[in-house]
């Protein structure tokens, strides 16, 4: 591993830092607060204190003050290295001018390939083209969001090369019902009605979201017009085994009204997504084990006379034992075929039949947690992807955390990430190339976490990523052609801090320093990110803050973009229980500023909404 002189300071610092702690802490006796229980970064459920990657988690309180519109968007603005594109005031889009570009420490593409997007474990990625659908992606019916920082591939395969953002379905744990209906209204013309419905009997529980939002835009022809669904249902058949059906659907409307200064009448984009998943979980003497059948469809029609139908179906399989004292193993296999068929009937050429295409993998892996001497967890996974037209591709991931004291943490890994071209680079559009190779990144880091007390955390990663053959478009004799490059080196740092000394009172803040090289697009080099939130009782204040600077609208750090810095404001009211009233502001500062270059974003906007709950 090569370290440049900034990450060999921050590596002994860091050391510092965790050396005064461990020696001069007596949290002991303190009960720790900042130790959730996650799922992603091992497939079984574990604290995040144990877990070597860099793992962050947006709890359902979170969530429900959200002033965050979407899932990515509220991703975006709270967690460190993270960074989602936007063009509108709601949604993202596809194709020419598309928005929601996903990147976890300068790694995702654009489209989004580098960045595995899972809802309740399954993949959500476009069969033909590879990527996620971020206008697929609502906050109803979430109870969390779990996010890995680095490479997951040695447990999710390709697409988990740059990370994962695992969207979590809400449950009802407790017997009885809820409801909650909700309306509001802002400018631009914009509405958003949602119904949200749970319940728990006995064995069984459910959980329902359905709803729609749209705008006029804040351009001429940036219309956006969505529907969406949810539903979770579970049932205990017995002590040991559980089963568990969830569901979702987009259907999505909008225009792109093309660049400031290149403008586009009608170019309208219908997205309709869906997906379900069947898991069936047992706890037997041997351990537990976990199945998971899953799908995800979709069709999407352009004004250009594109036309696709898409599906990505799969099983999951994978049993977690304790062979001896402290010890975990978890030993998998999973299996997808993804794909489908498009035609392209532009009116200036003949109609293109691409037909249909599809691709297979498998994959076993076991990944081995090991408690020693009460204080050090040493990890070790492997995969071993088997792809029909790459062959197989060997995953391995080595972590080892230190527990200094109750509350002092230091934790080390090292993961390869993979992806594998998707089917539009090898077979779709003029820039496609069949010879195309395989992605791979090294990523080394480590981390310190430091609890103050019972009701503070500091952390700090520094991280270096190593790979190559990312898969760029260049141009030769004017066509365009999809080529894989050479090597590149990411590195950098974040750091985090929370606070909560009640339950009225949330404070978080996070800052990420990277060296993207020349893989500058849409992914800021510095970002800073604020919350606060305090509830008074009847009155609930919420503020969201983002700094962005060293943005590029492309590679090689060309076409740089303004820093810019978003304030969000929102303010919720419950004059008596069942009602709510919440009234956002978001671009509080009115900033001018793109993520996009030559999509300017809306100034200051403002949304009122009226809710009834029981």
């Amino acid at each position: 591993m090569k370290i440049d002189l900034r990450l060999a300071i921050m590596l002994v610092l860091l050391s510092l830092v965790s050396a005064v702690f461990a020696k001069e802490s007596k949290t002991d006796s303190v009960k720790y607060r900042f130790n959730p229980l996650v799922v992603t970064a091992t497939k079984v459920e574990g604290a995040q204190r144990a877990i070597a990657a860099s793992v962050s988690v947006l709890d359902e309180k979170l969530i429900r003050q959200a002033v965050s519109s979407s899932a990515l968007e509220l991703v975006k603005d709270h967690v460190p290295g993270v960074f989602v594109t936007e063009r509108a005031v709601m949604g993202y889009g596809i194709a020419r001018g598309a928005a929601g570009g996903i990147s976890i420490r300068g790694v995702g593409g654009s489209p989004t390939t580098g960045v595995l997007v899972l809802r309740d474990g399954r993949p959500g990625i476009m069969g033909l083209m590879g990527h996620p659908l971020p206008d697929a992606y609502s906050l109803d019916g979430l109870e969390r969001i779990e996010v890995v920082r680095g490479p997951a591939s040695f447990l999710y395969g390709t697409n988990a090369m740059g990370g994962v953002i695992n969207l979590v379905s809400k449950k009802v744990r407790e017997d009885g019902f809820q409801t909650r209906v909700s309306g509001a209204a802002g400018n631009f013309n914009s509405r958003k009605i949602n119904l949200q419905h749970g319940g728990k009997i006995s064995a069984f529980d459910y959980y329902v979201t359905a709803g729609s939002q749209r705008t006029d835009g804040h351009r001429d022809n940036s219309n956006y017009d969505g529907s969406f669904a949810s539903a979770h249902a579970g049932y205990k058949i017995s002590d040991k085994t559980d089963v568990e059906i969830n569901a979702n659907y987009a259907d999505v409307r909008l225009l792109d009204p093309g660049t400031v200064d290149a403008p586009a009448v009608d170019h309208w984009y219908n997205i309709v997504r869906s997906g379900a998943d069947v898991s069936l979980t047992h706890d037997g003497r041997l351990g537990r084990s976990y199945l998971k059948l899953h799908g995800n469809f979709g069709r999407h029609e352009i004004y250009d006379g594109w036309r696709s139908n898409d599906r990505t179906v799969g099983a999951m399989f994978y049993h977690n034992a304790t062979l001896w004292a402290g010890n975990t193993t978890i030993i998998g296999i999973d299996y997808k075929t993804y794909g489908g068929d498009a035609e392209d009937s532009t009116p200036k050429i003949p109609v293109i039949d691409y037909s249909e295409h599809f691709m297979t993998e498998w994959a076993p892996y076991v990944h081995v947690q090991q408690l020693l001497l009460q204080r050090f967890v040493a990890s070790a996974g492997l995969r071993v992807e088997n792809h029909n037209l790459y062959g197989t591709e060997t995953l391995p991931k080595i972590g080892l955390v230190m527990h200094a004291t109750s509350s002092t943490s230091i934790r080390a890994s090292a993961a390869k990430g993979f992806r594998s071209p998707a089917i539009r680079e090898l077979y779709i559009f003029p820039p496609r190339n069949e010879a195309l190779a395989p992605e791979s990144m090294w990523n080394y880091e480590v981390g310190v976490t430091q609890g103050m007390g019972a009701y503070a955390e500091i952390e700090a990663v520094v991280f270096q990523s190593n790979g190559e053959h990312l898969i760029r478009m260049q141009f030769d004799g004017g066509k365009p052609r999809f080529v894989n490059s050479g090597e590149f080196q990411h590195s950098g740092y974040e750091l985090m801090a929370r606070w909560r000394p009640s339950h009225r009172l949330d404070m978080t803040a996070s800052w990420s320093d990277m060296d993207l090289g020349d893989e500058t697009l849409g992914a800021p080099e510095q970002k800073l990110t604020f919350y606060a939130a305090y509830d008074f009782g009847k009155i609930d204040v919420m503020a969201t803050l983002l700094h962005a600077a060293q943005l590029y609208g492309k590679d090689n750090r060309e076409d740089r973009l303004p820093d810019y810095t978003l304030l969000n404001l929102a303010v919720k009211v419950v004059p008596w229980k069942p009602l709510g009233l919440r009234l956002t502001l978001k671009n509080a500062l009115d900033q001018k500023y793109q993520t996009i270059s030559g999509y300017p974003m809306p100034g200051r906007t403002f949304m009122s909404e009226l809710s009834y709950s029981f």
